[in-house]
């Protein structure tokens, strides 16, 4: 077995965090993928006996460098592979909440409200108790006027509400568990106020870098929106940076049920002209030991510059292997299997 990059360990927790078992590993590759929840895997001996729906914890001899969730087991002869979801995947599952009790009022506040409900600690109707234990939410900013344009009043929360809270306004979700005082905690806070961070992507310290854009050329400044039900019934809207020349969206759409046309359109022209901040993906890659990247967080907005272009994005993954740390910008993904997450067909 060649020897770690340093010495890492995995603990392992059941579903109340009492301590259950660890193990000396090697090196995982840590996968933060904040739009598709990649997973994790570490390789354990092959007598280990590790459950679905444990907690991990993976540290590096100095802190903890990683949390996640056991989504599967493979056991072999020689060995055995957990594959771990990172902690926000407690919260990609269905959920039902009345779009009409969004006023694009506080969304943070909201998106708090929803996990309370549906992931603290109560009895269901068949009297089984249900969810996180020890579980609490904290909001760490307020945004107001997001347009979330939530089809109807059952959710993927992850992908249509999460997702959707990330692009439009760089809120996001960190979710960790204590396991000394057998608590999990989610905090939400929003970025869309906070100032970006520049990197420059052609200095020496990046090992590497990959720019896929999509054609800036083509946004639309400018709709046309016509209702399905009265298409005499219409209005025209612009975007806040619009300039020649017009580039015009034309569509029909359903009057949202609680809703006025005029809401219902307003919440449709704000997606179709939602910046394009999201319409990129950069990935930059640096020396896990270099000092010269700032710490960011996921939903920082960041500016990369290359070759004297700026480029406005957000951060969304960090990927961690070999002492090498890769950067993921923007909410565009290349691989097929994270294309169709996105789209939520898988």
């Amino acid at each position: 077995m060649p020897i770690p990059y340093k010495a890492y360990r995995a603990e392992f927790f059941d579903r109340q965090l009492n301590f259950m078992l660890f193990e000396a590993i090697e090196e995982p590759e840590i996968k933060m993928d904040y739009l598709t929840l990649d997973k994790t895997s570490v390789i354990l001996p092959p007598q280990v006996d590790v459950q679905r729906g444990w907690f991990c914890q993976i540290s590096d001899g100095h802190e903890t460098i990683y949390q996640g969730v056991v989504a599967s087991v493979s056991q072999q002869t020689a060995s055995t592979t957990v594959y771990l979801s990172p902690m926000n995947a407690l919260f990609d599952t269905q959920i039902y909440k009345k779009k009409s009790t969004y006023n694009k009022t506080n969304l943070e506040g909201w998106i708090a409200g929803i996990l309370r409900e549906n992931f603290s600690v109560h009895s269901g109707v068949d009297g089984i108790v249900e969810n996180l234990q020890g579980f609490s939410v904290t909001t760490l900013t307020a945004t107001d006027g997001i347009a979330l344009s939530l089809e109807d009043n059952i959710h993927s929360f992850w992908y249509d509400i999460s997702k959707k809270a990330m692009e439009s306004a760089g809120i996001s979700i960190e979710c960790e568990f204590d396991p000394q005082s057998k608590t999990i905690s989610a905090t939400i806070r929003g970025f869309a106020d906070s100032p970006e961070i520049t990197l420059e992507s052609d200095l020496p310290n990046v090992i590497d870098r990959t720019f896929t854009l999509s054609e800036n050329y083509g946004n639309s400044n400018k709709c046309l929106l016509i209702n399905s039900e009265n298409e005499s019934q219409q209005m025209i809207f612009t975007s806040s940076d619009y300039e020649p020349p017009t580039l015009m969206t034309v569509e029909t759409i359903t009057t949202a049920t609680g809703k006025t046309f005029s809401e219902t359109a307003s919440e449709r022209a704000a997606e179709i002209f939602k910046k394009s901040e999201f319409n990129n993906l950069i990935e930059l890659r640096y020396r896990q030991d270099d000092y010269i990247v700032p710490q960011i967080k996921i939903g920082q907005p960041c500016r990369i510059i290359r070759s004297g272009t700026v480029y406005h994005t957000v951060l969304t993954g960090i990927i961690s292997k070999s002492g090498v740390k890769t950067l993921i910008f923007g909410g565009i993904r290349i691989d097929l299997t994270k294309i169709m997450k996105l789209k939520g067909v898988i």
